[in-house]
């Protein structure tokens, strides 16, 4: 992956093992990006009025054939929060109801479910799911022993953020459905990660990022809505509304919300395009799964932990977290970047400590050598 580490723009001396949370953009993105920004910037009416609708569309067609689904079923969005505050808020949640979650969701997701259920009178309450899982029927176990006639929404995320976890999402929008309930799916870490087939999947919402794993630049993600809610859901901002998009709620209060920047979404094209020239499923994806799991021995033993996969179903294929011996460990994320240039992340919200290594196509045996020096003395 060397020939492919002078494609980011990232600072060479930093062992950036992060990607999982910002992303990073490679140059030929990059330089589209700002290509489109001086666009805006000499031509504002042309891009913002005579061609919005159709170059907006134009990049919805490709990201629905990257992440299989129909184009006019999803809306571009700033990021995988925003997206999930719009759903959250489109749901009509009333006083008894119940929104069942995972007890590992990504923090800024349960602080907007614990808000939106106090202001209804509905519950929030997380299904506690010990790790290691045994295999996808425990988990639907987890959540199955949860579920009264109250339950109205069962949200999860597709890779969750601080543990790493790979879920059974086909399974779980199945168990909604069996019980009337509606599925949500936070997938920021999973476009460009994993291959997509939202169709299959089936969920009723299904939220993604575009600047993490798919390459984008940072400020666009989107928003699937299953035909069943597609005229239920609108932006929390409502503007002029874009007829021109198609006659559902999702697109006509999406799509122009406002003049903005849509360097962004005009630039998931280019991701795609880099992508696909690089054969990323095929050559760069398994490269990093085998980077990762060159090193995973040798970080075990020095945490004195167990490993927090019991079955490989559950390992995303560019992220591992792995668990902490109970201690003090406010200063390692700090140590690790101050005193060693490794940048990744350490979570400390749980009942447990963690730490996330993600890998991406820029990373090498040199990054992962650091971190395990590194971890010795710090741990």
């Amino acid at each position: 992956m060397e020939n492919l580490k002078d494609q980011f723009l990232l600072d060479p001396s930093i062992a950036y093992l992060n990607h999982g949370s910002y992303g990073a953009c490679p140059r030929p993105v990059f330089d589209a990006y700002q290509a489109y920004q001086r666009e805006l910037e000499r031509e504002p009416a042309s891009m913002l009025y005579r061609n919005f609708s159709s170059r907006i569309q134009k990049a919805r067609e490709r990201l629905s054939h990257f992440i299989n689904c129909k184009s006019d079923q999803l809306a571009f969005v700033r990021n995988a929060t925003y997206g999930m505050n719009m759903v959250a808020q489109s749901i009509n949640l009333k006083q008894g109801d119940t929104v069942l979650a995972t007890n590992y969701e990504y923090g800024a997701v349960e602080r907007m479910w614990e808000i939106f259920c106090n202001e209804r009178g509905a519950r929030f309450v997380k299904v506690h799911m010990p790790l290691p899982h045994q295999d996808s029927k425990e988990i639907i176990q987890f959540f199955h022993d949860q579920i009264d006639s109250s339950v109205k929404v069962i949200t999860f995320p597709h890779i969750s953020a601080a543990t790493a976890q790979l879920l059974p999402v086909r399974d779980l929008v199945n168990l909604a459905k069996s019980n009337n309930a509606i599925s949500i799916i936070d997938g920021a870490h999973a476009p460009g990660q994993v291959k997509l087939n939202l169709e299959d999947i089936d969920a009723d919402y299904y939220v993604g990022n575009c600047h993490k794993w798919m390459l984008s630049p940072k400020g666009v993600g989107f928003v699937y809505v299953s035909r069943k809610h597609e005229n239920n859901i609108r932006p929390p901002a409502i503007s002029w509304g874009n007829i021109s998009s198609g006659n559902s709620s999702l697109l006509m209060e999406n799509d122009w919300q406002g003049t903005t920047d849509i360097s962004s979404i005009l630039a998931v094209e280019d991701s795609i395009d880099f992508l696909n020239k690089n054969e990323w499923f095929h050559q760069v994806i398994p490269r990093c799964t085998e980077l990762i799991s060159d090193f995973n021995t040798a970080i075990l033993e020095i945490t004195g932990m167990k490993s927090l996969y019991k079955n490989n179903n559950f390992e995303p294929p560019q992220m591992r977290s792995f668990l902490l011996q109970e201690g003090d460990h406010s200063e390692l994320h700090s140590r690790l970047f101050h005193e060693s240039k490794v940048e990744l992340p350490v979570f400390l919200d749980f009942d447990d400590a963690y730490f996330r290594v993600s890998i991406q196509a820029y990373n090498n045996h040199s990054d992962m050598e650091r971190l395990v020096e590194s971890l010795k003395k710090f741990l």
